[in-house]
């Protein structure tokens, strides 16, 4: 059996990438998100008119720093037109924040630097050309690229979309998902009791790998669970690969004469070879990836700890890709180790749990101190994990880590 490193697992993943469709997308509907395939070009100027930033008096060129009182001709809110007539010397329009300037207008005065009496203001202070006026087209002109592909699509580009214009872009489809558990240990329901019989264990897996999926903008169509039932399995993973462009299978994924993933996968029509089966990793090494005629399927290990590993190491960042972010891809970030870390020496890159925190301005990382597949309670503060290939790290040593609650951050974005 062929076991390769986790950078060539990586290159694998990278060169098999499905070409996903795209799909109008609007930006007055709210989505999960996806990420855009085309450039966006704003279609009106941004702002669209130039605009008092602050309520006050817009005043002339030559009042800058008027001695005089300056007659107040008109008053303007948000959502009225600008006043037709060009501003002329010796006159002010009082504005309220976000409302037109009329033209003419060198620079809005603030209400607090005036005093205001009978129709008239009077300067309390000079003010400098410009003061709280955003010209049209400042942020943005019309045409000018606001997004790039490859850039996520979520609310707050929605936001800069909607202001400037666009109502609708192309963005890459999501991505449909089905989780299939197997073991015939698995107990898949609650019991009021709370007991299980000799040799059961309560399905865990399933509950972060669908959470993270959603967080993706990824759909979970479907989850179920099958005992180790060689004809079972594959019937259950034919018919769900068929469904969805993303199959996780969980459980049988190493070499014991009760594992059937390979064989599951495999038995899928169409699509490529298993790219591969098992990875120098720890925990998780049993490990299968394979094309489908609808997506792309994963064989990952039964033990809930190896899974999220296996799972935030490289199935993640290989969607994030898939769904259009150009550059994910594993333990994107960097940390300093605190407190020092010792393993066995081992040719596995080792994937450590543990949690990342800032430290003033430095990310720092800290392993869990029991990092053994058999520990699961950890995940509850978990929310990192971090490479580690030799058996040492010192402390305030530089690591790579990749957030594991939350995508934007496993990005780098934050």
């Amino acid at each position: 059996m062929e076991v390769i490193a986790f950078d060539e697992a990586w290159a694998r993943l990278e060169r098999h990438l499905p070409v996903q469709s795209t799909a109008p997308t609007s930006s007055w509907a709210c989505t999960h998100p996806r990420w855009l395939a085309e450039d966006v070009t704003a279609a009106v100027d941004l702002p669209p008119f130039s605009r008092s930033m602050m309520d006050g008096y817009a005043i002339h060129a030559e009042d800058l720093a008027a001695r005089t009182p300056l007659h107040v001709v008109a008053d303007v809110r948000a959502g009225d037109e600008a006043p037709g007539a060009t501003l002329a010397p010796g006159q002010a329009v009082r504005v309220r924040t976000g409302a037109p300037v009329p033209p003419g207008t060198a620079a809005v005065v603030r209400e607090e630097w005036v005093d205001a009496e009978d129709g008239a203001i009077r300067l309390l202070r000079p003010v400098p050309a410009g003061e709280s006026v955003q010209p049209q087209g400042d942020d943005a002109r019309r045409g000018d690229v606001i997004a790039r592909a490859g850039q996520v699509f979520d609310g707050q580009t929605q936001a800069v979309l909607r202001a400037a214009g666009v109502h609708e872009c192309k963005c890459l489809q999501p991505l449909t998902a089905a989780i299939l558990s197997t073991g015939s240990e698995l107990v898949t329901a609650p019991r009021a009791e709370q007991c299980l019989a000799p040799g059961q264990v309560f399905a865990a897996t399933d509950a972060f790998l669908q959470s993270a999926l959603g967080q993706l903008g990824v759909s979970v169509v479907a989850v179920e669970h099958a005992a180790d039932d060689r004809a079972a399995i594959a019937d259950a993973a034919q018919r769900l690969a068929t469904r969805v462009n993303l199959l996780l299978l969980t459980g049988g994924a190493s070499v014991g004469d009760a594992d059937y993933a390979r064989e599951a996968l495999e038995s899928i029509a169409g699509g490529e070879p298993v790219l591969f089966e098992r990875v120098f990793m720890r925990p998780g090494a049993p490990f299968l990836a394979r094309p489908t005629p609808h997506g792309f399927a994963f064989g990952l290990s039964g033990n809930p700890a190896a899974a999220y590993v296996q799972f935030h190491a490289l199935v993640v960042p290989f969607v994030l890709r898939w769904l259009g972010a150009k550059e994910a891809r594993p333990f994107p970030l960097t940390a300093l180790v605190e407190g020092e870390v010792r393993a066995k020496p081992v040719k596995h890159t080792r994937v450590l749990r543990g949690h990342l925190h800032l430290r003033g301005a430095t990310l720092v990382f800290r392993a869990e101190d029991r990092q053994s597949s058999g520990s699961l309670t950890g995940l509850v503060s978990t929310n990192a994990i971090a490479r580690m290939d030799g058996d040492r790290l010192a402390d305030g040593q530089v690591v790579s880590v990749a957030w594991t609650r939350g995508w934007l951050p496993s990005l780098g974005l934050v």
